[in-house]
């Protein structure tokens, strides 16, 4: 009865708890590669948001890389490297590098095909997670279908502004994408279609332009969970957004 009352609680206030399988961890758990979201403030404080590739080579190696929006400033595919460490109850460690940067470091939780990281270094309140990519075919043709979507975060382009979207796109698997958008921008809610590219790579990666509300967005993204999936990060200066899309 605790259980359930702490549960309900819980999500109550919006707290996302997953389930862990009763399973041994080594460093051999995390192997292939995963997509990853990062959001929160670093210790600027500016806010930032962070998508992106990393590659576990089962012995504690991490290679790949990033694109990053502080506070608007867009760095993308910048290449990253790091290490990690978990213990045999799932939790661990990672740190990670990227280049011609500083190191940052996470603790981490294994769950499932996933793991959920937040950062450890003093200043900065950073949280996200990651989802193994599976097995996808990484490229237009693969990623076909009917996709819902949810994202947000703040633009801050003239003023912050609080921003939040939802809605359905459709891709034709030849690089060409439509569907509709509802969303509010700084509390002005608006619902409209989009149209658009999308381009993706051999390793999962891709990019989208797609035109909304008579303004061209731009977004860096990553497939996972077997091409159901993928994250990605608005590259428009000024916008510090991440979305979520699922087949």
């Amino acid at each position: 009865m605790r259980l359930i009352r702490l549960l309900t609680a819980l999500a109550g206030l919006g707290v996302v708890v997953v389930a862990q399988p009763c399973v041994a961890c080594s460093n051999a758990t995390l192997k292939g590669n995963y997509g990853f979201v990062l959001n929160g403030v670093n210790n600027t404080p500016v806010l930032t948001a962070t998508v992106g590739q990393i590659a576990a080579d089962g012995s504690g190696g991490l290679t790949g890389s990033e694109t990053v929006s502080n506070d608007g400033v867009i760095t993308s595919n910048v290449s990253i490297s790091g290490s990690y460490a978990l213990n045999k109850n799932c939790t661990g460690t990672a740190t990670i590098t990227p280049a011609g940067g500083a190191a940052s470091n996470y603790s981490l939780v294994v769950v499932g095909t996933q793991f959920e990281m937040v950062e450890t270094d003093a200043g900065y309140t950073e949280s996200g997670y990651a989802q193994a990519q599976g097995s996808a075919n990484c490229s237009n043709a693969g990623i076909k279908g009917t996709f819902g979507f949810r994202g947000g975060g703040w633009n801050v382009s003239s003023s912050l502004i609080p921003t939040a979207d939802a809605g359905q796109v459709k891709t034709d698997g030849s690089g060409n994408l439509s569907g509709t958008q509802q969303g509010s921008f700084g509390g002005e809610v608006y619902s409209t279609s989009i149209s658009g590219t999308y381009a993706v790579n051999g390793n999962c990666t891709g990019t989208i332009t797609y035109l909304v509300e008579g303004s061209t967005t731009h977004a860096n993204f990553v497939v996972v969970d077997g091409g159901k999936s993928a994250f990605s990060i608005q590259t428009d200066a000024g916008a510090i957004v991440t979305t979520f899309t699922q087949k």
